[in-house]
């Protein structure tokens, strides 16, 4: 009997390490699959409206906001916060960021608060699992 138990116990250990990896897996893959799709969205809103969008990358709070930079204030058109949608941790490395688009879908790097360098790489991390997004100086985005 108390083999069968050691035995059980052993196989629920490896059981929930395991499911500990996928669900961090699933995380980080599921936050940096979202942060495209606000790239993107912010991008499109800038073109498809004419106007300065600017995305916010908010490394200390883990949260991504895109807002409309009108003449009569900013407009907030979306957020996430991706530490509690997915229990990740948000690193820039550059601490809070932002990405401004132009009404033409391209980066303006003179934006209050742009990131500066070469590319800005935005890591999700979940248990031991991490993904990257790298955006670069025109405003494309790429995973990996």
């Amino acid at each position: 009997m108390l083999t069968v138990i050691v035995i059980g116990g052993v196989l629920t250990g490896i059981v929930l390490n395991s499911f500990s990896r996928v669900r961090g897996q699933l995380s980080t893959r599921s936050a940096q699959s979202n942060f495209m799709g606000l790239h993107a969205q912010a991008r499109a809103f800038a073109v498809e409206r004419g106007v300065l969008v600017r995305l916010v990358v908010d490394e200390a709070n883990d949260r991504v906001r895109i807002e409309v930079l009108a003449p009569d204030g900013v407009d907030v058109r979306n957020q996430m916060d991706f530490r509690e949608a997915f229990g990740v941790d948000m690193v820039t490395g550059q601490g809070s960021v932002n990405i401004c688009f132009t009404p033409r879908g391209i980066a303006n790097p003179a934006c209050a608060g742009a990131f500066t360098g070469n590319s800005l790489v935005v890591r999700f991390d979940a248990a031991d699992r991490s993904r990257t997004v790298t955006v670069f100086p025109m405003g494309q985005a790429r995973e990996g």
